[in-house]
């Protein structure tokens, strides 16, 4: 895993920083006790996770989910919350707190297993959007899901009793500036019946960037915004596919949305798995 690669320095550096107590006589140490948490499975393949420390307020988590770094951080009370997109599929999930103590009983077993997910996954502090155009949708029209226009499980799942179709929503999205990983996730209710059709996806950098002293499209003058990239599939039934891919920004050639097609495979519906006629290698 690329990405994972070139975290490897910067986490380790953030862990020795976070994770290591300053030096204290023994007569201040209190004991701090394990942690209150709570894991509750949420439509669309997801885990929420209800966190409570007070003897750990404004400390850094570090949790591991297959490869995937999250980093997350107490509040002044001592509480967390996070949202876990089970996009690897059924992984535990591990835990580590500021005193090395871990929790590793939790996992996405629990989670809908009917779905198909997408995702992608970078290291970058750039906000990237992963656009999946349902049945030939025109990019920003209503079946345009993004980080823009996310939809929601209910909407994705009334739209799939109403048309007999495939529907899905953008059960998470980042806007690049995570401290461990960034994720934008693609979930899709596959309909078991229905008539062959295509959903197209993409990534575009997001409208709203603004990376110093970088622009949103190569014009020649500045450097070439690349964005070393990992891409997941997730269906039922498979085992899960991952690649390797790089984005890079688009010339500045006038189109207001310069959206990349070749770094994540179709979702092919009706007959086949997605990625059927991957438009990526």
């Amino acid at each position: 895993m690329r990405v994972q690669a070139l975290l490897k320095e910067s986490l380790v550096v953030i862990l020795l920083a976070a994770l290591t107590p300053p030096i204290v006589s023994h007569a201040e140490i209190t004991p701090c006790a394990a942690p209150t948490i709570e894991v509750a499975s949420e439509s669309g393949g997801r885990l929420q996770f209800k966190i409570q420390s007070p003897c750990r307020k404004g400390e850094l988590v570090i949790g591991r989910y297959g490869q995937f770094v999250i980093m997350e951080r107490f509040d002044a009370s001592g509480d967390l919350a996070f949202q876990l997109d089970c996009f690897l599929g059924d992984r535990e999930v591990d835990l580590t707190f500021m005193n090395n103590w871990h929790a590793t009983n939790q996992s996405c077993s629990a989670v809908e297993s009917a779905l198909t997910k997408v995702a992608i996954v970078w290291r970058d502090r750039v906000d990237l959007d992963l656009h999946a155009l349902e049945y030939a949708a025109s990019p920003g029209s209503d079946y345009d899901r993004s980080a823009l226009n996310p939809g929601s499980y209910q909407t994705a799942q009334s739209n799939y009793f109403h048309s007999g179709r495939s529907h899905g929503f953008m059960s998470t999205v980042s806007d690049g500036q995570q401290l461990g990983h960034n994720v934008e996730v693609y979930t899709l209710l596959r309909h078991p019946a229905e008539p062959r059709g295509l959903i197209a996806m993409a990534v575009v950098l997001a409208a709203g960037d603004n990376a110093v002293g970088r622009e949103p499209c190569h014009n020649g003058r500045r450097a070439q915004i690349r964005v070393d990239l990992d891409v997941y599939v997730l269906e039922p039934g498979t085992n899960l596919r991952s690649y390797e891919r790089q984005f890079a920004a688009q010339p500045c050639d006038g189109t207001p949305t310069r959206f990349v097609t070749n770094l994540v495979p179709n979702i092919v519906v009706g007959s086949a798995r997605a990625g059927g006629t991957a438009n990526a290698p």
